[in-house]
């Protein structure tokens, strides 16, 4: 996963999406790594994943720590100015022929390059270049005043360990380096007067040694809240799949397995949106099992149930998944949104689960039109228009419903005004 631009809050919607990529299914997998902590180090799979989470992070921290060093270290050209104007020439091309540019570079490719270890890297050396130049500055500088720029080597150590987000493992190294390439060089080139150089050891060293565990107790933190906040991550994809599981339950008639009455308005309501967006038709059948209540009690409630289960199994036949909806509108009445569908496709669709639910053969003693179960179908259809709300589809389909009913059930009626 590409890191985003940071400066925002890392959604937990982001670490959702790493369960899936890393196939993480239960939190034991996460609490494993904590062990990785003390050596800052995860397993590959878990490790990709928080650098992924760093870049995002501190992305725009590095690049605001690069800019204000940058702008630093060419201010500084001021005091090359002031106080060695004999050796000033060099002193500038050090700062803005090599460093300065460098550094500039570094940010344009942060920009193109989002690849948390490539960009350690880069930084890692722009960071001993750096330290590297101001060496040089030194060893420049003349004899009586070099000592005057070792103060800007503690400054690259502290950035290295703090501001710069640099993960601890290429912050040590890059001010560890500095550190050892300072002595090695003023051993053998600069030979800084001996009371000067023991001096700049101690302080170098008391930089490191207060640097090293500040960084690494910074990446630790920062690695150990990673792991808390999948582990937060994880049990919210939890509560949310129970939340829609329990949202769906709640949508469902609990003896038919169809929509509920609750889920049949918010779907309607979407569907009539959506259709006057578009421009596009939308059609509702309302369906209604004839005599139905002197079926229940002669019967009894349990194949009253059995028999209302039947009904809606086989008008869920004829919808379309993900498209139409079949909801228990009332005690033995349904209803079937059938989005863009024209009014000739709803009456076929309305025929047809009037002849398939008369085919069942359920047996009624008391229908008065037939020896079987058998449904009356009302079908409205209607491109809607801002002036009109889905309570008038409801309303047409109702008085179609009425009409078939009235006419003798067991017949299928289109709305006419």
């Amino acid at each position: 996963m590409k890191g985003k631009e940071s400066g925002e809050k890392y959604p937990l919607e982001e670490f959702e999406r790493f369960f899936d990529i890393l196939a993480i299914r239960d939190e034991s997998q996460i609490e494993r790594e904590f062990k990785g902590i003390k050596f800052l180090k995860f397993s590959p799979i878990i490790e990709k994943a928080f650098l992924s989470f760093y870049l995002h992070k501190f992305l725009w921290q590095k690049r605001i720590a690069v800019l204000a060093g940058v702008s630093l270290y060419a201010v500084f050209g001021i005091l090359d100015t002031v106080v060695m104007p004999e050796v000033k020439d060099a002193l500038w091309f050090i700062r803005y022929g090599v460093v300065c540019p460098l550094g500039v570079l570094f940010l344009l490719i942060t920009f193109k390059i989002l690849n948390e270890n490539v960009i350690q890297v880069l930084h890692l050396f722009l960071v001993m270049i750096a330290g590297l130049g101001i060496i040089a500055m030194i060893y420049v500088a003349p004899h009586t005043k070099s000592h005057i720029y070792y103060a800007g080597l503690m400054l690259v150590v502290f950035y290295a360990y703090t501001f710069s987000a640099m993960r601890f493992y290429y912050a040590s190294i890059s001010a560890l380096s500095i550190t050892l390439g300072y002595v090695f060089l003023d051993i053998y080139f600069v030979k800084t007067p001996q009371e000067y150089f023991i001096a700049n050891i101690f302080f170098l060293g008391a930089s490191n040694f207060i640097g090293l565990p500040v960084s690494y107790l910074l990446e630790r933190h920062i690695r150990r809240d990673f792991l808390l906040t999948m582990l937060l991550a994880f049990e919210k994809k939890k509560t949310d799949k129970l939340n829609l599981k329990l949202r769906n339950i709640s949508y469902l008639d609990g003896l038919t397995g169809v929509a509920n009455r609750r889920r049949f308005e918010e779907y309607l309501s979407r569907e009539w949106e959506r259709a006057k967006k578009n421009k596009q038709p939308i059609s509702l059948l309302m369906a209604d099992i004839d005599f139905f209540k002197r079926y229940n009690d002669i019967l009894g409630h349990l194949e009253g149930d059995e028999c209302l289960r039947k009904v809606a199994q086989t008008i869920s036949k004829h919808v379309r998944s993900g498209m139409d909806l079949v909801a228990r509108y009332g005690g033995e009445e349904f209803a079937i949104i059938l989005p863009e569908t024209d009014e000739a496709q709803a009456k076929t669709i309305a025929e047809r689960i009037r002849k398939d639910i008369e085919d069942l053969k359920i047996p009624h003693p008391l229908s008065e039109i037939s020896e079987y179960i058998t449904v009356s179908l009302g079908v409205a259809t209607l491109i809607p228009r801002n002036n009109l709300n889905k309570e008038v589809i409801i309303n047409m389909a109702d008085k179609a419903l009425y009409s078939a009913k009235s006419k003798g059930r067991n017949r299928v009626e289109v709305f006419n005004n």
